[in-house]
């Protein structure tokens, strides 16, 4: 990415963090996070990927009504933003929280069977 996409990117971020907080909190979807924006080369497209956290309702769900208020999203980008167009955007889930949970799950499982891998095979020693 060059680096003028990457400070539209980040610019994006901050400002859609601002607006999913404030416009956008009768979603009830508990913490809404801009947790990543990648822009497209023409600057006319941006992937943003949202976090949710306290949220009640599947990632799915929440992300079908940000979708449906995306036009109002993009206008209130468009207000704060000093672009020739505003980018159309899309947004997906970003999982990488419930991903490292569950690798931190898997690697402290492997850890706690090791652990009592070696204490039987210390009991069996010193039994012999």
């Amino acid at each position: 990415m060059s680096i003028r996409m990457e400070k539209v990117a980040e610019e994006i971020k901050h400002r859609l963090n601002s607006v999913m907080t404030k416009d956008l909190s009768d979603l009830n979807a508990g913490l809404i996070t801009i947790s990543r924006v990648i822009m497209s080369p023409d600057l006319k497209l941006a992937k943003v990927y949202i976090s949710f956290l306290g949220n009640k309702e599947p990632a799915d769900k929440l992300i079908e009504r940000i979708n449906y208020r995306k036009p109002h999203i993009r206008y209130m980008l468009g207000r704060q933003l000093t672009m020739k167009y505003t980018p159309d955007l899309i947004f997906f889930f970003d999982d990488t929280m419930e991903y490292a949970d569950r690798i931190n799950k898997l690697l402290n499982d492997v850890k706690k069977h090791d652990e009592e891998t070696h204490e039987n095979k210390e009991k069996l020693e010193n039994t012999d």
